[in-house]
């Protein structure tokens, strides 16, 4: 299962007990799809790799209500008048091109997945 880490707090026992009983299930639960697309290195900066080492120290909590919304804006920001220019609301086309899909995918095949 895959899950947005930000938004499935709520309903994180359940899902644990659900994986305790059937071991065929595993959870994948990034920080939020933005996170994703930011660590895949579609999008360039050197400030972007400073930020995702240390979110704790870039984010401020009394701005941002979570990380997810932090990331978004982050990557709505940095992607701005470019052919990757990033919407919440709807997906931008480019990401589904080979190479972006590849990029993403890669970020997700580099983390072990709890099982």
């Amino acid at each position: 299962m895959i899950a947005d880490g930000a938004a499935i707090g709520p309903e994180m026992n359940g899902l644990y007990e659900l994986s305790q009983k059937m071991r065929n299930i595993q959870l994948y639960l990034p920080e939020s799809f933005e996170w994703i697309i930011l660590e895949s290195g579609l999008v360039e900066g050197k400030e972007i790799g400073e930020i995702l080492e240390e979110p704790e120290t870039y984010i401020d909590s009394t701005e941002y209500f979570s990380w997810e919304r932090y990331f978004t804006d982050l990557l709505v920001e940095k992607t701005q008048g470019s052919y990757l220019q990033y919407k919440k609301a709807k997906l931008n086309r480019n990401y589904l091109h080979r190479k972006s899909k590849e990029a993403i995918l890669s970020v997700m095949e580099g983390i072990e997945l709890s099982k």
